[in-house]
């Protein structure tokens, strides 16, 4: 029963892996004065025994910067633009065992532990639940993506992560309008 049980699992990982990617980061990254963009390297979570696919990309430090509103009192709270609450993830790239390289863009965010500070981005072993950004329908999509996305633009004059990544969107926007058919599927708009 429980050899039909690890299968159950691990086809279902497979159909959902081309939608949702839980993964784990590779190491700690700590907070550094003055950073809001990060590189990340995260490892898929999976059975010990499988083969487990990496993935790179960047987290992203960010505030609430849209109205929201209490689903138990129905009360709407004001933006907080000046207050970060945590951490945009955007995964960019997976790269499987035996397989080539693909361009992915998912997304998942974390935020703050108010008990112990802000001394981490995320620790070793810390795992997140990403989604394929396009595949979500607009009203479930990351409200701080465009916030993120501006972020990473202001950081790549003296940041090379973010400069790797606003690279990356314009090369994969520039391959979009040569290969129409994938453009909404695999890139943003690349900030101007």
């Amino acid at each position: 029963m429980l050899d039909v049980l690890n299968a159950i699992f691990l086809a279902g990982n497979l159909i959902a892996q081309n939608v949702n990617v839980v993964a784990r980061a590779d190491e700690d990254i700590l907070v550094q004065q003055g950073v809001k963009v990060y590189a990340i390297s995260m490892t898929e979570q999976a059975p010990a025994w499988t083969d487990k696919c990496k993935y790179g990309g960047v987290m992203v430090e960010y505030a609430r910067d849209w109205p929201e509103e209490q689903s138990a009192t129905g009360e709407v709270l004001p933006p907080e633009p000046d207050k970060p609450i945590g951490y945009a993830l955007i995964l960019t790239e997976e790269r499987c065992p035996e397989k080539e390289a693909r361009k992915i863009f998912n997304t998942d965010s974390k935020f703050f532990a108010p008990l112990f500070g802000k001394k981490f981005v995320i620790r070793e072993g810390g795992p997140m639940d990403t989604r394929d950004y396009w595949n979500q329908r607009e009203e479930h999509r990351a409200k701080w993506m465009p916030q993120v996305l501006r972020t990473i633009e202001a950081e790549a004059a003296t940041n090379p992560v973010a400069k790797a990544f606003v690279e990356e969107m314009h090369a994969r926007q520039a391959l979009s309008e040569i290969a129409p058919k994938q453009s909404d599927q695999t890139t943003p708009r690349a900030p101007n």
